[in-house]
């Protein structure tokens, strides 16, 4: 009786050895630690990828620069030879989201600035000016150009012109009555 008699039931299912899972096989391959290693180094990554976007983003929000003009007050106005010349004040407004220090560009021009004072953001400071208009036909409408020196937060020099508006100004009213009418 030495012959082994191999018998299969067919009402139960094949029993099957069942290997290691793909997990299972998977882990065995990456050990541990250097899973954690990269996803340490993943987690790393994303930290200072956020960080330098971020100071990225607060370096341009202390460059920029946004300064409106406008015409405050009227200390005297004489005109001779086609031209008009003013002293008075006006206000510069600080539109951009940090401080700024401000002064006249210190050139020669056209509208001259005097003064330097620190404007907060939403705020405004006024500046003696004295300004030469030309008298000609379209002298209330053209604006007058404003050059204007800010030192940002980041300690930088910018140079910015501006405009200022006569239309609706005391001077406009200076302006009329001084130059002849052509």
């Amino acid at each position: 009786m030495g012959d082994a008699i191999n018998v299969i039931d067919l009402d139960r299912p094949e029993e099957r050895t069942t290997g290691p899972s793909a997990v299972a096989r998977w882990r065995r391959r990456v050990p541990a630690k250097a899973l954690a290693l990269v996803l340490l180094g993943v987690l790393a990554g994303a930290v200072a990828g956020q960080r330098w976007e971020a100071a990225r983003q607060e370096g341009r929000r202390a460059a920029e620069v946004s300064l409106f003009v406008t015409v405050a007050g009227m200390e005297s106005g004489a005109g001779d030879g086609g031209r008009l010349t003013i002293e008075g004040t006006v206000a510069v407004l600080n539109g951009g989201p940090r401080p700024v220090q401000v002064a006249g560009a210190g050139v020669v021009a056209d509208v001259m600035v005097w003064g330097e004072h620190r404007i907060e953001p939403g705020a405004a400071a006024w500046f003696r000016v004295s300004a030469t208009i030309t008298c000609a036909e379209d002298a209330a409408s053209r604006p007058l150009p404003v050059g204007l020196v800010a030192v940002t937060e980041d300690g930088v020099r910018r140079s910015v012109t501006t405009a200022i508006q006569l239309n609706g100004s005391s001077w406009l009213e200076v302006q009329r009555r001084a130059c002849p009418r052509h």
